[in-house]
């Protein structure tokens, strides 16, 4: 990964994320650039406001064929492209549902630890 890409790469992540916990925008200096494996780019990002790390694996765009990047309904899983198995009813379910907050991930996480048992009698 060359200074430009890298440079890029930060500016997107600048302009498309936020902290999941206080909202606020990433800064710059907020956004380390931890290493690359094969087409993945790990980053951690520091919350300026309330200091949340997140590790952030990025796909690099460059490894995505003109074809998938056209295909709204493609999901990206690794280096492999495939189709969503949603119904037109199901998106527009899962479009109308708030996204996951930060607060309930931790309460599944506190659930689970509590909870040490097989997850499939769970779910």
């Amino acid at each position: 990964m060359n200074g430009k890409n890298l440079q890029e790469l930060i500016s997107n992540l600048q302009i498309f994320y936020k902290c999941p916990s206080c909202g606020s925008r990433y800064k710059h200096d907020d956004i380390t650039f931890l290493g690359r494996v094969d087409e993945h780019c790990f980053m951690q990002l520091s919350c300026n406001e309330c200091s949340l790390p997140i590790l952030a694996t990025v796909l690099m765009s460059s490894q995505l064929t003109k074809k998938s990047k056209s295909r709204a309904n493609d999901i990206v899983f690794g280096s492999k492209i495939q189709k969503d198995d949603l119904s037109s009813k199901e998106k527009r379910h899962f479009s109308e549902l708030s996204p996951i907050s930060a607060d309930e991930i931790a309460n599944l996480h506190l659930y689970l630890t509590e909870h040490q048992t097989d997850l499939d009698t769970r779910f």
